[in-house]
């Protein structure tokens, strides 16, 4: 699943950061592959919010639309 398919409240584990672009903008937030990231909210239509070390961030949703996720613990 992507991040902009992801539930309010989900907390999730980066699997996959799509292209060097996406990657890259990822990263400067600190998402990379196996980050641990909480859903604050998923703005429908706009971007999706995450907490991630003590900070929330808004990522716009083409971007989310790239990064794949996976549930906690859903191994």
């Amino acid at each position: 699943m992507t991040l902009a398919d992801a539930k309010d409240g989900a907390v999730l584990i980066v699997v996959e950061t799509g292209d060097d672009e996406i990657s890259l903008q990822a990263l400067r937030f600190g998402i990379d592959c196996g980050a641990e990231i909480e859903v604050q909210k998923n703005i429908r239509g706009g971007p999706v919010i995450v907490a991630r070390n003590q900070m929330e961030i808004a990522i716009g949703r083409e971007i989310a639309k790239n990064i794949e996720v996976r549930i906690k613990g859903n191994e």
